[in-house]
């Protein structure tokens, strides 16, 4: 099942260029990092970044994104996840589009050993520009999650459901809000990363931000709430 899942995300990443080949190029992108080092009589590290990258011409409209955190304290792992997502959609007026999605995510921490989703759905734009920003997705989709224990796999049919907010405060100052719902028979699974952004210069910015995660059913053992706080330099291409 898992082979069959990646065989489909990496098929979206390769079919993406050759859809939109003879259109313009209109690209963009964001890449995040924060990492925090401590040493003497506590020795902690804390690492947490991503990158993603858009695509949007004519017809077509596309999104990579990874994810990472990592955590130690006291040379003892404490966090270890990164999380891939994909997708690219087809665009019939310029604010509505059909799109394919997959996200993977490894989980050291979580009590599964991996989990893998693909959806189909239909993305709207309310409104994006320099000043605000919603978008929605909503989609069905298919689920796995494989549970570290003895590595069963829990699989079944998804809603999923995506907003990306976004409003400018003052000349240097945005908020930003990405909430992010797969719910399922078995688990629902919540991600909402929300926070402030700060202009440094117009390239670069600090952002202080504050995600949630939530499964609504964890594996035994586990907590069903994870909550980061981070700050974090960025930088817009």
């Amino acid at each position: 099942m898992k082979k069959i899942y990646t065989t489909g995300l990496l098929a979206l990443l390769a079919s993406t260029p050759l859809l939109a080949e003879d259109e313009s190029k209109v690209w963009s992108g964001k890449g995040q990092l924060g990492f925090s080092m401590a040493s003497g009589n506590t020795e902690s590290e804390n690492l947490n970044g991503s990158l993603t990258l858009k695509r949007e011409t004519e017809k077509w409209v596309s999104e990579w994104e990874l994810q990472a955190h990592y955590a130690s304290d006291d040379e003892e792992v404490t966090a270890d996840r990164y999380t891939f997502r994909g997708k690219t959609g087809y665009k019939w007026d310029d604010r509505n589009h059909f799109f394919y999605s997959s996200r993977y995510e490894n989980d050291n921490f979580s009590g599964y050993d991996y989990t893998i989703s693909s959806s189909l759905g239909w993305g709207h734009k309310f409104f994006d520009d320099e000043k605000s920003k919603l978008l929605t997705e909503l989609a069905i989709g298919y689920k796995t999650q494989a549970i570290d224990v003895d590595r069963t796999e829990e699989n079944g049919g998804v809603l999923v459901g995506k907003m990306d907010y976004m409003r400018q405060l003052t000349e240097t100052t945005k908020f930003e809000d990405v909430l992010l719902i797969e719910a399922g028979d078995d688990n629902t699974f919540i991600q909402n990363d929300a926070g402030f952004a700060f202009k440094v210069n117009g390239r670069m910015s600090v952002k202080l931000n504050y995600q949630y995660r939530h499964n609504t059913d964890p594996p035994a053992g586990k907590e069903s709430t994870d909550e980061l706080v981070s700050a974090n330099l960025v930088y817009d291409f």
